[in-house]
This record gives structure tokens, sequence and C-alpha cells, in this order.
């Protein structure tokens, strides 16, 4: 399933792609290349900002890499991205059947890529001497190794046979975003206080998805109308128990009896049954829940959780952060909602988006044109961009998008420096004068000065009070002093000591929870995702080390009484917030699976998924959904208003 669920209406996209398409012939001197994407899936600038960069695909229009491509084809004075945007995977698909598709490249979901090139209308890329330098050097050896692993059973639909060797999708696929499946929920919406739960015992139930049929959560939960998504819910549901089910396999991976590769080899096999006897289980499992849930939503439920309609939402982890964001932005709401995001577990569906080459007609030109935008794509400094635009996680790592991931989520930077308020922060002696400015992602780690470590952290301010004219970088120990201000621990607190050179490297390790429950600062090694993928940082491994809230509570029993073992409190792996949403740990990615393409089978799944929908819902849903129908308006008018303020929201980024 695609991630993004903006979408354009149908007719409009039709409208816009036949237009543009057939004005790929009006100028024989461009060079076109035919691209289709989701809405709001690249960077686009802020017109609002003359100072935001341009458009991602004018910027590839612009670039060396398309000027060295038109020195090698003379014929051609200039190259243009014809871009389109589409509503789902499977209007691609049906296009792309009838012949009235006819791009370059398309981004599609993980499954998609997988049915089209095993439907043969794909072509494989590196081919011709082209290559994606920039996705094999800076992807994430991990990520990529999971997309790779998939492969196309190339079949035959009308019989239903394979017609060919399996074929690695890694031929055929260049990775883009990815993420969770996973349950976002309000660990203090006002419902579940009122029956008596307590926080705690909401975050322990949302660890597992069979909470979802808990009768006590009744009325206040959506899930996603979509196929695959609650397919993968239902199946998770229906196989939990007995010999050879998921709590079965988790129980032998953790005893040691399963590999991790023997253990991913099950689950996987599990997670994507899609039998008929697989599908009847899944269809008494969703007529059970349709008496517990709210409704089905396909756009509205990260809004819904955030004006409370409802407290529980299966959600894909790219929205989960933009509730989250939105919840804490009293710009937006008028009291902050803190939401939490848990991956069950016994584990769920990991997910991509990936671009592939369509078997449409094209020159040599416009093939080796389309491994240049793929190329551009998967530069750090463009993941960049995109990762900052979308909210969703790139494929992509390098030392750009470590800077962008340490300026959101690491506490250190938070705690000393905030770069929206535009101070550069010095390290300054008053004994010897000496004094520089402090370097975020090199004084955090091993290759600090420890000599330093008594000297004064101050925040130099760039503007003159009185006609706010830009100050040139201090020159000298009084010229700092002169136009900066301590940095305090506790900017609230008077009496609060200064921070020093030191203090970059504190990390809260006490050992006691706070009064929220929640742990103190914690390690969070990325080593998994970043690793291999670092060009001035690779020295250093510290560099893929952050520090933050990223796991925010320890395990608890029924009682609520924290988990102890060996005299060691047992923290928390399913659940955590906007950073556990876009770096899930290794330990949650070895426990998720890539759902296929149900292949022969999709028949009887889309056949049950219908009936299921048709049904009618519970009376008191359909009381709920007849009170709450006056409102859709001003619904409607807070997501305009939202959409405005996306780009704001993606600078607050901050773990709480």
């Amino acid at each position: 399933m695609n991630k993004k669920i903006k979408w354009l209406m149908l007719a409009p996209l039709l409208i816009a792609s036949g237009a543009s398409l057939t004005s790929c012939g009006s100028s024989s001197d461009v060079l076109y290349l035919r691209v289709i994407n989701s809405e709001d899936y690249i960077y686009l600038q802020d017109k609002t900002d003359p100072e935001s960069a341009e458009d991602l695909v004018v910027q590839f229009e612009k670039s060396d890499a398309v000027k060295d491509l038109l020195t090698k084809y003379p014929e051609y004075k200039s190259v243009k991205v014809v871009y389109d945007t589409s509503d789902t995977n499977e209007t691609l698909y049906s296009e792309l059947q009838t012949g009235k598709s006819n791009y370059d490249l398309m981004n599609v979901s993980d499954y998609m890529a997988q049915k089209i090139v095993a439907s043969k209308m794909a072509v494989p890329l590196y081919q011709n001497g082209c290559e994606i330098p920039n996705y094999e050097n800076y992807a994430s050896k991990t990520i990529k190794g999971r997309l790779d692993q998939i492969v196309a059973n190339q079949i035959d639909y009308s019989t239903g046979k394979a017609v060919d060797n399996p074929v690695p999708l890694k031929d055929y696929a260049v990775g883009y975003m990815w993420g969770t499946l996973g349950v976002l929920f309000n660990p203090t919406y006002p419902t579940f206080a009122n029956s008596g739960l307590t926080k705690e015992q909401v975050i322990n139930d949302m660890q597992d998805f069979d909470t979802l049929w808990n009768p006590r959560y009744k009325g206040t939960i959506s899930i996603k109308n979509s196929m695959r998504d609650t397919y993968a819910l239902g199946l998770l549901h229906a196989f939990k128990n007995g010999d050879g089910g998921f709590l079965d396999l988790k129980t032998k991976y953790d005893e040691g009896t399963l590999s991790l590769e023997e253990y991913q080899q099950a689950f996987s096999k599990l997670f994507n049954r899609s039998d008929i006897d697989a599908v009847n289980a899944v269809k008494n499992a969703l007529d059970e829940l349709k008496n517990n849930i709210f409704g089905l939503e396909v756009d509205s439920g990260k809004q819904d959780i955030i004006t409370k309609k409802i407290g529980v939402n299966l959600a894909w982890s790219g929205d989960a952060v933009y509730s989250m964001d939105q919840g804490e932005d009293l710009t937006q709401v008028t009291e902050l909602v803190e939401l939490c995001y848990s991956v069950p577990e016994l584990g769920s569906n990991l997910w991509f988006d990936a671009w592939i080459m369509p078997n449409c007609s094209r020159s040599a030109a416009q093939y080796e044109c389309a491994h240049l935008f793929l190329d551009f794509l998967c530069d750090p400094a463009n993941a960049y961009q995109n990762m900052e635009y979308t909210g969703y996680t790139s494929f992509i790592g390098g030392d750009s998008i470590v800077d962008l991931v340490r300026e959101w989520y690491d506490a250190r930077y938070e705690e000393v420096y905030d770069g929206d308020d535009g101070y550069q922060v010095y390290y300054a002696d008053e004994t010897s004068k000496n004094f520089g400015a402090v370097d975020f992602n090199t004084d955090f780690f091993s290759t600090r000065d420890s000599s330093k470590d008594g000297y004064l952290l101050y925040a130099f301010v760039p503007y003159e009070d009185d006609n706010e004219e830009l100050i040139e970088e201090p020159t000298s120990y009084e010229e700092l002093i002169a136009n900066s201000y301590e940095v305090l621990i506790d900017p609230e607190d008077e009496e609060s000591d200064q921070k020093t050179y030191a203090d970059l490297t504190l990390v809260d390790d006490a050992e006691e929870v706070d009064e929220n429950g929640e742990c103190p600062l914690e390690e969070v090694d990325l080593t998994y995702f970043f690793d291999g993928t670092l060009d001035e940082y690779a020295a250093d491994t510290k560099n893929m080390v952050f520090y933050g809230y990223y796991l925010p509570y320890y395990q608890r029993d029924a009682e609520g009484e924290i988990i102890e073992i060996g005299g060691v409190k047992q923290k928390n792996i399913s659940v955590g917030r906007q950073f556990f949403c876009q770096y899930p740990s290794e330990e949650v990615i070895n426990r998720c699976a890539v759902m296929e393409d149900y292949g022969k089978n999709n028949t009887n799944v889309m056949k049950m998924w219908e009936n299921f929908k048709s049904d009618p819902l519970p009376t008191w849903a359909i009381v709920t959904f007849a009170i709450i129908g006056v409102g859709i308006a001003g619904f409607i008018t807070i997501s305009i208003v939202n959409n405005q303020s996306k780009k704001s929201l993606k600078k607050k980024r901050k773990q709480k």
C-alpha cells in the first residue's frame, strides 16, 4: 500500500496526465522524463518563502548531471520532468494493463512493484552501462537488504501458474521511503480515564494487536479502509496462538530454539498466508473486530485522534509522526495531545515504497535520464529535503541525514542549541581567551577535545538589538562575550549553572523513572541503519549513536509495577514517539515482515474484503457517524489549514 493518502481526484489526474503526455512531443529539442508519484511525496518549494529552494524536480533539471547528459546527447537543449501524481497503486496497475500509462518512472508500494514485475510490465534497471551509484553508496544496507530479498514469481494470472523462474526485485526497484504499520494511540484519552484505565495500562495493552478486539476499548478505534493493512491486522490476530502461531514463533526465537534467520523465514511465511483457510480465518477475525471499532478511515484517522474523536488508530509510521507533531503544536490544537505509537511485540508489517521503470516505449536518452533522476533522489542532501518535506523516512543514510536526525531528535542538540532561534553556540575560556564555534556533529563524540571540558558555553546572537543588522562571526574573545549570553542548564532558573563544553556529552544515566514513568535519556544506536553510508563521519562509529527518549517507557506487569529481571528494569521495546516511528530499533525491524503480493489468491482476499465492507456497521456506530456528519465541513476546513501548516510542523520534531 502506498503510504501517502492525500490523493488527487482521478478525473483531474487523467486530464493533467493526458495534457502532460500529449505535450511530450511538442518540442523536439527537449528531453522529457515522465514521472508519476503519490501526491505530496517529494520536496516542493514553499511559495510563501522567497528564500526556499526550488522544487526538487526543477533542481534536477538544472543539475550538473543533466548538463553532462545534454553534452552526450547534443540534439537536446534541455531536460523537462513531466511530473504527475496518482491516486492508488491499483489505478496505476490498471493503467499499465490497458496501456494508458506511458511513464519512465513510477513510485509504487512493495507489493505492487512485485506484482508489476511478476506481470512483466517493468523493465530491469542498470542496463546499457547505466548505474545508480548514490543508491549503492548511501541506501541503508539493512533496509535495502530487506527490499532486495523480495522476489517476483512471474505468473500468468489467467491460469495462476508460474511461467518463469522468480526474479529478484532488486534488479527492478530502487527504494524510496520505508516504515512500519502500528497502533497510534492517546494514552490519556478521556474515555479511557473515565473507564478507570491508567496511562500505564493503556501503554501495556497497546503492545498487542489483540487489544483492538478488547471490549474495554469499544468505540474508540478506527482502522484503515485498506484491504492489505486490515488483512494483515486480521492475520496477526487469527494466527497468534497455537502451534506454529506468531506467539509460538516468538517464544522459540526468544528461547534460542530458532535462529534469527529461521524465525524471520517462518514469520514471513505465516504473515503472507493468503490461502482460502487463512482468508476465512481473517474474515472471522475482522467480523468480530467490526463490533468493537468506531469505523473505517482512509485519511481522517490521523486528524480524528488529535481532535479526540477516537483514541486508537491503526496507522502507518509516517502518518503517526504527522499526528504527533500536530498534537504538540498549539497553533493547531487548543490543548496538547501527546500520542504514542506501538509496533506490537509479536511483529507487524515492514513496508517500502520504491521506484520502478514501466515497460513503456522510451529512448536511450530517457532511459539514462531516468537513472540520473534516481541517483539525484538518492543523494543524501536531496534525501534530506524529501524527508524534511514529507515527514517520511528515506532509504538513504549519509552525513546529511545524520545531521537531520540529530537536529530533530538528539536531546543534547535540543538542550544546548535550537537552530530556529538563529544563534550559534561557542565555547570560551576566560583565562586563555581561547574560543571557537561548537560543531554539533563532531563535538558530541570521541573526537571532542577533552582539554576544553571546563570551557563555558555561550550563545552568540547574530543580530544587533537596535537595527538587526547582521553581525559577523566574532574575531576575539571580547567580541564574543559582548554579543552572547550564557547557555544555562535551566534557562528558567536564574541560579542555574552555566553549561560547559563537557556537558555536550552528558547523558542522564539515572536508574529511576520520572514522575511520568518515563526512562531517563538513553543511548539509541542506529548503526544498523547508517553503517556503511557515512563519509566524513565514518571514522567515528559514535556518529551513529543518538541520545533521547527513544523508547520512553519501562515494561510493567498487570498491576502497573515495573518488571525487573535480575534486578534490571526491562525497557519497553514496542512503544515510542516520533523518533521511534521514524527509526525503530533493529530488534523491531527483525520482528517485522514485508507483505507480499497475494498472487493467485488475490481474488479470494478481495472478495472477503468487499463482503466485510458491505456488511452493515453496528447501530451505535451508524448513529455516531450521523451525529458527526454535521462536522464534515469543519473537518475539511481544518484539513486545509493543516496542510498549509505542514512545513512548520517539520521543524518541531523535538522529542518530548
